[in-house]
């Protein structure tokens, strides 16, 4: 596994680069690279006794409002913010939070939400699809490594080789 740091902001003074992140987000699906990326955030935010915010997402159809999903949608969007309490408690983070959040696009979803919970680093597993000549970021990264104001944190496996 590996991290990449991305980070924006402009004209930062030495004191605002070196203070260490108080706020920290992590959206979640609970796949193998989740669980691993929540570990380390959740490690993070013990040593910098930062608070971390947990965000799971349900995506929804663009047909359906956000504020009338599927009951059966928020429930499994509950058993994900389960599994991750459930990581978060087995290493013992005192400061978090999870959020259940119906989405029509997850990208934008997440940049919403760090600029909602002003975080100051977000970690978010990075995932691939397949381009012509070589795998590429999806959808999602992309849009959050574009329009986050925050630093963002890449966690993602080496891509194996066919």
């Amino acid at each position: 596994m590996g991290l990449k740091l991305f980070g924006w902001r402009k004209h930062k003074t030495e004191s605002e680069a070196a203070a260490p992140p108080k706020r920290l987000l992590i959206p979640f699906s609970n796949t193998h690279d989740d669980r691993d990326a929540l570990r380390f955030a959740a490690e993070m935010a013990q040593v910098f006794d930062a608070h971390l915010t947990v965000l799971c997402l349900v995506e929804t159809p663009r047909s359906v409002g956000l504020e009338s999903c599927p009951l059966t949608r928020l429930h499994e969007g509950e058993l994900v913010a389960a599994a991750a309490r459930e990581i978060a408690e087995e290493i013992g983070v005192h400061h978090l939070e999870t959020v259940i959040r119906p989405a029509h696009h997850c990208g934008y979803a997440i940049v919403s939400a760090a600029e909602e919970y002003q975080t100051d680093l977000l970690f978010i597993t990075a995932r691939y699809r397949n381009g012509k000549a070589r795998p590429v970021l999806d959808d999602t990264v992309e849009v959050v490594l574009r329009k986050a104001r925050c630093q963002v944190w890449l966690y993602g496996a080496p891509q194996e080789e066919e």
